[in-house]
């Protein structure tokens, strides 16, 4: 099965990764905003290198990163939450990559779990102070 992806954004021109915080929508309680916290700062981190990693990635292995992303993540996510020895730096690996793959190949970037990415300048990015948009989506 073939699946036709947007145009790798490396090919035209030079990638300009944008990987910033944003608040909370909500008032989390004391646990959820440790928890909200430690991730952010993971994502900070973690972000830009994997969107650097997949937007060198050739095209066939899209599809195969997006599998491996979905099946560690769905499978293993809760270690994220409540770390264990075996499964959590593949958890968190495989979350980046995904997110890094979704900032890639979706039109003005993602919002979630306490960060903003991006891989080019577009209109309402939380990265610009001017921007109304500084809070992160709702699931």
């Amino acid at each position: 099965m073939t699946r036709s992806h947007p145009p790798h954004p490396t090919r035209k021109a030079e990638l300009a990764v944008t990987v910033v915080s944003v608040p909370a929508p909500a008032r989390l309680s004391e646990k959820e905003q440790i928890f909200r916290d430690g991730l952010t700062e993971h994502l900070l981190f973690a972000l830009p290198v994997a969107m650097l990693e997949v937007s060198r990635m050739p095209p066939r292995a899209l599809d195969s990163l997006r599998m491996n992303a979905a099946v560690a993540i769905g499978g293993r996510g809760d270690v994220l939450q409540f770390p264990s020895k075996k499964h959590t730096a593949e958890a968190g690996q495989q979350l980046g990559l995904g997110l890094a793959y979704l900032a890639l190949m979706t039109p003005g970037g993602i919002t979630k779990f306490g960060v903003h990415a991006c891989a080019a300048p577009h209109d309402d990015c939380p990265a610009d102070a001017s921007s109304s948009n500084q809070t992160e989506s709702t699931p």
